[in-house]
């Protein structure tokens, strides 16, 4: 009884210390991290052991492509900042410094005699490197050596997305270590999502150089890493499109052009390329057109691609019949005091003759869209623009010049509204002149033609932060019928043997264009512009290719021959990359112009190889 007792007091008394060890261990820290705490922090800040602010920058959010590939990323590197009084002196130190940070032992060993406190290197330290410099750092209790991410910007495609991508530049600013950060294109307009927010934490370094943030300190900040944007661009059509249109404008010595690629369904644009460009991955390299994108800041002359739209509108309302006739004697007068309207047949005079409706457009004839317009009226035309998004409906609202694609600086076409000559007005709209459009509000509009009459929202943003961005539903501006029907007569332009564009065609694919020449007019103008839109292929297109090129000086300006290649390459750019199966027989003539490559697969897989 004596024995258990003694047992049970010694366990009471065991018990009792443990407590009050444990007592004391939680007074210890409440005391140190409240009132002891400032004092806690001044010993720490003497001896170089607190980091009042341990940076987290938030990593920018990417911009990638379709298939998720990057066309915008932050390149993984870090700036190296010294503090040399935090840092032992030591020629093995500084050695081992230098191995892992590919900066000479010397340059360390200088700038420690000289008396300089701190030291910051302008070219970052690569990612493989990161993890031999933390490494002497906690070797060597190096608590005056600092990482910090560079956010060094990559644009994988170069000048080829530079347009739209856009790119980050830093410039010294007129004050002593001030710096300018210039943005252009998505990386300028989608900043705030991109950015993410910084953050930092208060705490203490231990005795291996590990950071310990303070539980309790005030000020601490978490980091949020930036979105990252996915885009509807196909990267491989992105590229067949600034590779041919840089072909195109330098052949022939344009000012710009602009090639672009739409699914007319969805309104996704699969590529959108402008030239010249500019090089984002090189500071140093020439601006070209840098912050400047035609494709959506452009206010062209659309020319003769325009009478299909005039076209479906006149079908529409019942005004022009494919079986109607016209007499083209190569020029019309809208009144008898107004200017004449003039036609062009490329074969050495105006006049086409009686011509039908589907020959009009097939051989582009300006007389014929004169009469459709003004058949059609001025007010229901007008109407019509609008409903398609061409122009915007009053310069001094600045509220209806909004971006539909997310980009900074869009434009929209033109149109003055109250021209003393109304009916001349009216009639040479009909074949794309006295109206400028954007190449991007034309993509749509003409994309309706693919889409049973349906007009799809332009856009080049699918997701941000993975979430889906919300858009408009498509809008009806024709009947289906009436898109079909326009659809026909623009497979005569490629398919007819008297087409502007039939030397464009591709054996084994019925395919529907138009070409364009518009003659810029007016104070200070000059030149043409140079155009095809067409839909690839004729029945249930899969994509709508608007190419323009302004003011070409050489090699020709028609619209078949200027922008009618980059179609054409374009064009078979898409049918390799969806693997289009051909839509009609490929005859023994068509087979001289095709090699088939693959012998061993499918038919219809090695015509499409074969293109």
């Amino acid at each position: 009884m004596s024995q258990l007792t003694d047992d049970t007091k010694s366990f009471k008394l065991a018990a009792f210390c443990l407590g009050g060890l444990f007592v004391g261990a939680v007074y210890s820290q409440v005391k140190l991290q409240t009132w002891e705490r400032p004092g806690t922090f001044k010993l720490a800040k003497d001896s170089h052991k607190l980091v009042f602010n341990e940076p987290e920058p938030a990593r920018r959010g990417a911009i990638l492509a379709a298939d998720a590939k990057p066309l915008a990323e932050d390149e993984e590197s870090y700036g190296l900042t010294v503090v040399f009084k935090a840092v032992p002196h030591c020629d093995a130190f500084y050695l081992e410094l230098a191995e892992a940070t590919g900066i000479p032992a010397g340059e360390f060993e200088s700038l420690a005699d000289s008396g300089v406190k701190k030291q910051s290197w302008l070219d970052p330290i690569s990612g493989d490197r990161h993890a031999a410099v933390e490494a002497i750092k906690k070797k060597w209790r190096a608590n005056g050596i600092a990482l910090t991410p560079a956010g060094r910007r990559t644009y994988p495609l170069g000048s080829g997305a530079a347009g739209f991508v856009g790119v980050i530049r830093e410039y010294a600013g007129a004050k002593k270590g001030e710096v300018k950060v210039v943005r252009t294109g998505l990386e300028k307009s989608l900043n705030a999502e991109l950015s993410g927010v910084n953050g930092h934490k208060v705490g203490l370094t231990d005795r291996n150089g590990d950071f310990l943030p303070m539980r309790l300190g005030k000020g601490n900040i978490e980091r949020r890493d930036g979105k990252d944007v996915e885009l509807t661009i196909d990267r491989d059509v992105q590229t067949v499109a600034s590779d041919s249109l840089k072909l195109a404008v330098e052949s022939h010595h344009a000012d710009y052009g602009v090639a672009m690629v739409m699914n007319p369904k969805t309104g996704e644009i699969l590529a959108m390329a402008n030239w010249p460009s500019f090089e984002p991955n090189d500071p140093t390299a020439s601006q070209g057109n840098f912050g400047f994108n035609p494709a959506y800041m452009a206010q062209l002359e659309p020319g003769s691609m325009f009478k299909v739209l005039t076209l479906a509108k006149g079908i529409d309302d019942g005004k022009i019949k494919l079986t109607d006739s016209i007499n083209c004697a190569g020029e019309w007068h809208p009144t008898e005091t107004s200017k004449p309207i003039h036609c062009d047949s490329h074969h050495g005079n105006r006049a086409h003759g009686t011509i039908t409706t589907i020959d009009a457009i097939a051989r582009s004839c300006n007389v014929s869209a004169a009469i459709w317009a003004c058949r059609i009226g001025r007010q229901p035309m007008f109407d019509f623009i609008d409903k398609l998004h061409l122009v915007a409906l009053s310069k001094a609202r600045k509220d209806l010049y909004l971006s539909t694609l997310d980009l900074p600086g869009e434009l929209h076409g033109l149109l003055r509204r109250n021209e003393y000559a109304e009916r001349l007005q009216l009639a040479t709209i009909g074949f794309g002149q006295s109206i400028t459009c954007t190449p991007t509000d034309l993509l749509g509009a003409f994309g309706m033609i693919g889409n049973n009459g349906f007009r799809a929202q332009p856009h080049l943003i699918a997701k941000i932060g993975g979430s889906p961005v919300v858009l408009p539903k498509p809008s009806q501006i024709v009947q289906p019928e009436t898109a079909d029907a326009v659809l026909k007569c623009m497979e005569m332009v490629i398919q007819s043997d008297e087409g502007t564009g039939k030397k464009l065609s591709i054996p084994g694919y019925r395919m529907a264009g138009k070409t364009g020449t518009a003659q810029k007019v007016g104070k200070g103008q000059h030149g043409y512009v140079s155009n095809f839109v067409g839909f690839v292929p004729a029945q249930d297109p899969k994509a709508v290719i608007l190419v323009m090129v302004n003011n070409p000086k050489l090699g020709g300006y028609y619209g078949a021959d200027v922008a009618g290649p980059v179609f054409h390459q374009l064009a078979r750019s898409v049918i390799r990359h969806y693997n289009i199966p051909p839509t009609e027989p490929i005859t023994s003539d068509a087979l001289k112009h095709i090699s088939l490559k693959k012998k061993t697969e499918p038919t219809e897989k090695k015509d499409v190889e074969a293109l």
